[in-house]
């Protein structure tokens, strides 16, 4: 009987191990299907920056005397790298649509993209975000590539089905390595990252690392479910993506209105405490600490102190599931608040106004050159050295060069800039700021009032478009 039992037992060992290893080899096939279907839609991004560079001469005694510069620096190409792949064919505009990252392409002057059949092509932005760090890049029809990115096309996943354990494969270009390949398993979902309000993102432990930037990371059905980010300087087996979701509806935005149209209502939020749970009797939710007076919450009776416990019927836990749900929600439209007031749940509907995010001047020394001005803040070292004038607040032109925009607007170094469409300004970033929401007003000129020497001088600047 014994003996029986020990045969039978072997047998089933047997059958296991069969089974196991036919598992472990499907598993495998599963794997490298997945990566030749998905690999042919990934591309690598080159791209060239001008940045500036230490002035050697800047304290070069009698550096001035003998003609050296002194208040410029120098400029210097970098070299870039990172990933994005294929996400539409466009053949009304004969354009190859490319997701990737935002920090991927920003401050760019040249952008190329390389694909998988060795097809090298020229870039143009269509659109980025800085908030999400996605954006969107596209290559015209040229040497056939229409052809190969209609089979190359992504399919994006539901990342909003994804739960913590998920398996996930990252494929990009860490380090120049091409086409690199790594597996993990989804860490965490909704990650909060600083300086990214209202973006969830995804941690995995799939190898990251600089290079894979803009690469997809796609599930076990070969779907992008997230635009790999970032890292974490110093740790290992951190990497974060964008969730799929989220940079489907950035792309929709990008490319119906070349920027990111987000909502919000002018209150500030705070996380629920167990104590403050006890106290507002609520098991979830997030505080209202603060309402601003005349904004629309305001006006649609949100009062400090009540709890938000769902958004537009979705249920909240953090202040950034808030955020979230009304960002994503286009000015002009409602948002409907569930609150518990006093131990009573009401509802409260309310219209998001523009989210006035900091116009982004993107690359100073772009600005500088495509406008030949070179202005910088006063110190009151420039004052003493220079001779200035005492005045309130203002800029100091630096340098203006020859046949630029700014030569033809009548500016001279030593012009202190004082204001640009009648507001102060008081900073060089404050002031192409002004100049860059003028261009995204439309306007085709700025008034700046400067001042020169002891007179005060009116002038217009054209928009460089």
């Amino acid at each position: 009987m014994n003996k029986k039992i020990v045969g039978v037992f072997l047998v089933l060992v047997t059958v296991v191990q069969s089974y196991a290893g036919l598992v472990l080899k499907q598993f495998d096939k599963e794997i490298v299907n997945i990566v030749d279907n998905v690999s042919p839609g990934v591309v690598t991004i080159f791209t060239v920056r001008e940045v500036s560079v230490p002035n050697p001469f800047r304290d070069l005694p009698f550096g001035e005397f003998f003609g050296f510069p002194q208040d410029r620096d120098f400029k210097q190409k970098v070299e870039g790298l990172g990933s994005g792949f294929i996400v539409k064919v466009d053949e009304k505009k004969k354009l190859v649509y490319i997701m990737t990252n935002n920090h991927v392409i920003e401050n760019a002057t040249n952008i190329q993209v390389k694909f998988k059949n060795k097809k090298v092509l020229d870039a143009k932005v269509i659109g980025k975000d800085k908030l999400s760090d996605i954006a969107i890049i596209a290559v015209p029809f040229k040497k056939g590539i229409e052809k190969y990115a209609k089979k190359h096309i992504l399919k994006f996943g539901n990342s909003d089905e994804l739960k913590q354990g998920n398996l996930v494969i990252a494929i990009g270009n860490p380090l120049g390595l091409d086409g690199t390949v790594t597996m993990g398993i989804v860490s965490a979902l909704d990650r909060s990252i600083e300086g990214h309000p209202g973006e969830g993102f995804i941690q995995t432990d799939a190898a990251i690392n600089p290079g894979n930037s803009g690469g997809p990371l796609v599930n076990i059905d070969g779907e992008v479910i997230g635009i790999n980010t970032a890292i974490i300087a110093g740790a290992q087996g951190l990497g974060f993506a964008v969730p799929s979701n989220q940079a489907k509806w950035v792309m929709e935005h990008l490319l119906k209105y070349g920027k990111v149209k987000r909502g919000k209502i002018g209150i500030i939020i705070q996380p629920l405490t167990p104590d403050l749970a006890e106290h507002f009797k609520v098991e979830h939710g997030v505080v209202v600490a603060k309402v601003i007076k005349g904004g629309p919450a305001d006006k649609a009776g949100v009062k400090p102190g009540d709890v938000i416990i769902a958004v537009n019927g979705h249920p909240v836990e953090e202040p950034n599931d808030v955020q979230k749900y009304v960002m994503r929600t286009e000015p002009g439209k409602y948002v409907n608040l569930t609150i518990v007031r006093d131990g009573k749940k009401i509802n409260i509907k309310v219209k998001t106004i523009p989210w006035e995010e900091e116009i982004d001047i993107g690359s100073l020394q772009d600005l500088e050159l495509k406008y030949g001005l070179i202005v910088r803040d006063i110190t009151p070292e420039m004052r003493q050295r220079y001779g200035l004038p005492k005045t309130p607040y203002g800029v100091l032109v630096i340098d203006v060069k020859p046949g630029s925009p700014a030569d033809e607007a009548g500016l001279r170094g030593g012009d202190i800039i004082l204001s640009v469409n009648r507001k102060p300004v008081k900073t060089a970033k404050q002031f192409w700021q002004e100049i860059q929401k003028a261009k995204a007003h439309g306007k085709h000129s700025v008034l700046l009032y400067v001042q020169r020497g002891y007179t005060s001088i009116w002038t217009t600047l054209p928009i460089v478009k």
